[in-house]
């Protein structure tokens, strides 16, 4: 079962995790430091959506964009 929206193809994605320590030049520290970068995953919300077509149940599973728009 992949993490893939049926109807626009939107799937999971790669970014950065950025870790930052210290306090900002605004607030009157010295500045944000990064500590550290990892990559993590996005994954796209998909929901279960029953449509019927020509007199057939269809199980789809899509994001919460696609869902707004096809109800």
């Amino acid at each position: 079962m992949a993490k893939v929206c049926e109807v626009c193809g939107k799937g999971p994605i790669v970014v950065n995790s950025v870790i930052r320590r210290g306090k900002a030049r605004a607030a009157g520290g010295v500045g944000r430091k990064v500590t550290g970068v990892s990559k993590r995953v996005q994954k796209p919300n998909l929901q279960p959506l029953t449509v019927t077509r020509a007199g057939t149940s269809l199980r789809l599973r899509v994001c919460s964009k696609c869902r707004k728009s096809l109800t």
